[in-house]
């Protein structure tokens, strides 16, 4: 997969992933959405929608028994096993799809999952909301634009109950603190909005950009707080040759959102479009000085180095990351994760060292846990460490 080396390479857009009912929490404000856009001639369909087949057929096959999390253990099992007890669900890059279409099609994005999924557990009765992974958004490249997407899921109680929580990301279940750490929450406002989103941005590649336009403006003036949606208009606006209108959006918006990163990409595109060298320089510099020292940029490059194997790359990242928060405890835990895969022990076994430190807490004793199962030798005696090789647990895990 294709990835941007640096801010100017390439145009960068933002995605994520008869007889109807919605399920579960009632959502008032994204059918006055829907309604409003329709009176527009847009037409926005609801995520969470199912038909009464549809309901039956999960009652019959999941059904009521068991806790909230034993049913959503039962839903997950449902969603990935094989016919007939199951819909083999598969993963479908740049295919966001409501509940009801990702049903029957078997198949989608991550959004498209987390909205099947959110619709059938609050079908039975389990409590769910959407979450999303903004420290490792998706990178993916489709006709020499590159695309990035923040990964949703689907959480069910919080990091402080571990045994009554459940985090499921496309049918992997987690329930570690860590993992949590690495989501953050999503209304169900701003995940409809970030479904829109995705479905106007495949209009947009599939040539309607008309109706993609419309649809990120109506997007634009409902839900205003949504980096996402202001930086695909200036896309579509770009690509529509308007490039002026293109670089006032993104301008306003960098300003809005100063450490959005494909803002600064596709504002330094649109500045040289309209001949404006010295902007474009500016906005280059501004976006790499603020996001250089950023905590959250810092530890989503590192996050990134990380699942690509590049262990030292990571550890320097984590490290920018940890100056500007030193007691964070997960901070440290990914640090001396990267540190103990590159191989530099006396590092990593130094921040194994502060989370030990740190004031004992649920979360402390987890990350210890888990980075003892990915790395025993942080228990052995001094020298004894220097000999043992790079674990093979070491490989990334799955957020």
């Amino acid at each position: 997969m294709a990835k941007p080396r640096a801010l100017v390479v390439a145009l960068a857009v933002t995605v994520l992933g008869g007889g109807c009912a919605t399920t579960g929490a009632t959502h008032t404000q994204s059918d006055r959405w829907i309604s409003e856009a329709k009176a527009q001639g847009l037409d926005l369909q609801n995520p969470l929608v199912l038909t009464n087949d549809v309901r039956n057929r999960v009652h019959e096959l999941v059904g009521y028994d068991g806790s909230e999390k034993a049913r959503l253990m039962k839903l997950v099992r449902f969603v990935s096993d094989s016919p007939p007890d199951g819909l083999a669900f598969r993963y479908q890059t740049q295919q966001s799809l409501t509940a009801e279409q990702a049903y029957f099609a078997r198949q989608g994005d991550c959004m498209s999952y987390a909205n099947l999924f959110v619709a059938l557990a609050r079908l039975l009765d389990a409590e769910v909301r959407f979450v999303r992974i903004t420290q490792l958004p998706v990178t993916w490249e489709a006709g020499g634009r590159f695309f990035e997407s923040s990964h949703m899921a689907v959480a069910h109680g919080r990091e402080t109950a571990w045994d009554r929580s459940l985090l499921v990301d496309f049918g992997n279940v987690h329930s570690a603190p860590w993992r949590f750490a690495l989501y953050d929450d999503v209304s169900d406002e701003e995940a409809f909005v970030l479904f829109q989103n995705n479905v106007a941005v495949e209009k947009m590649l599939a040539g309607d950009v008309n109706t993609a336009e419309s649809m990120l403006r109506f997007l634009r003036d409902h839900a205003p707080a949504v980096p996402e949606v202001h930086n695909n208009l200036a896309l579509v606006l770009l690509q529509s040759g308007r490039a002026p209108e293109a670089l006032t959006v993104l301008q306003a918006a960098v300003e809005k959102f100063p450490n959005f990163r494909p803002l600064y990409s596709n504002a330094v595109q649109a500045a040289r479009r309209v001949g404006n060298e010295q902007l474009a320089l500016a906005l280059e510099s501004k976006g790499k000085e603020l996001l250089e020292d950023e905590p959250s940029w810092n530890f989503n490059e590192g996050m990134r180095s990380y699942q690509d194997r590049a262990y030292t790359a990571a550890a320097f990242r984590f490290e920018k990351a940890l100056s500007a928060d030193p007691d964070n405890v997960r901070l440290l835990a990914w640090s001396a994760r990267a540190h103990l895969a590159a191989g530099d022990l006396r590092r990593g076994l130094e921040q194994v060292e502060r989370i030990r430190g740190r004031p004992t807490s649920e979360t402390r004793d987890t990350l210890l846990r888990d980075l003892r199962k990915e790395f025993p030798q942080i228990d052995v005696p001094g020298g004894a460490v220097l000999n043992v090789a790079r674990p093979v647990a070491a490989r990334a895990p799955t957020p």
